[in-house]
C-alpha cells in the first residue's frame, strides 16, 4: 500500500515538473515569436517533450495559452496583493498596488515580455488571445476599481469620482509605462518614476 502511494506521488510529480517545463517552454517561445507563430510540436521540442504530450498535458494551445497567462501572473495577483491592497487607507493600497505591478516588470521581465507580446496579439482579433487578455483585464480594472471605491466610502476621494473609469486610466497608465521599459528599459530608472505614477493616479481621484 504505502509502495503504491509512493509510486503514485513519484508519477503525480513528473506530471507537475512537466507542466512547468512545457510551460516554461510556451513562455519563451509566446515572447521571442508570439503566439500565432509558436506550434505545440516547438513547445514539446524546447521542452524535451513531444508535441502530444503538450497537447495531452493542456488539451489545446489555447489551454496552453490559459497557463501561460496565469503563470505570468500568479504571483503578482496571488502571492503579492492580498494584503498589500487590503489597508485601511484606500491611498496606500492604491500606492500598494502601484508599487508591486511597476517593480514586477523589473524582476520577472521575462515573464511580463510573454504577458505584453500576447497582449499585443490580442489586437489582432485572435479569438482565444482576445477572450483570455479580456479577462485578465477586467479582473485588474475590478481591483482597481474596489479601491478607489473604498476611497471615495472612506471619504479619501472625489465622491464624484467614478471607480470604473479611474480603474481605466489607472491601468492605462500602469500599461503604457511597462511597454516603455520592455521596449527600452536603459532609459527608465524605474525607483524615481514610481511615486511620480503613484503621485499621477491619486491626484485624479482627490
Amino acid at each position: 500500500m504505502a509502495e503504491t502511494a509512493k509510486k503514485r506521488r513519484t508519477q503525480e510529480e513528473r506530471k507537475a515538473e512537466s507542466e512547468r517545463e512545457i510551460v516554461r517552454a510556451a513562455s519563451k517561445l509566446f515572447a521571442e515569436q508570439g503566439y500565432l507563430r509558436t506550434t505545440l510540436n516547438e513547445v514539446g521540442k524546447a521542452a524535451g517533450y513531444t508535441g502530444g504530450l503538450v497537447s495531452h498535458r493542456f488539451g489545446s494551445k489555447e489551454g496552453l495559452l490559459r497557463a501561460v497567462v496565469k503563470n505570468a501572473t500568479g504571483r503578482f495577483q496571488a502571492d503579492q496583493m492580498g494584503s498589500a491592497i487590503s489597508e485601511e487607507s484606500a491611498q496606500q493600497s492604491l500606492d500598494n498596488y502601484i508599487e508591486i505591478y511597476l517593480t514586477e516588470v523589473t524582476l520577472r521581465e521575462g515573464h511580463m515580455r510573454t504577458l505584453y507580446v500576447i497582449m499585443g496579439e490580442a489586437l489582432a482579433a485572435v479569438p482565444e488571445v482576445e477572450e483570455e487578455i479580456s479577462r485578465l483585464n477586467d479582473g485588474v480594472r475590478k481591483v482597481i476599481a474596489s479601491i478607489v471605491q473604498r476611497g471615495i466610502d472612506n471619504k479619501e476621494f472625489r465622491p464624484e469620482v467614478s471607480p470604473q473609469i479611474s480603474a481605466v486610466l489607472i491601468l492605462g497608465m500602469l500599461r503604457g509605462v511597462v511597454m516603455q521599459y520592455l521596449a527600452d528599459r536603459k532609459a527608465f530608472n524605474m525607483k524615481k518614476l514610481l511615486p511620480a505614477v503613484q503621485r499621477a493616479a491619486v491626484e485624479g481621484l482627490k
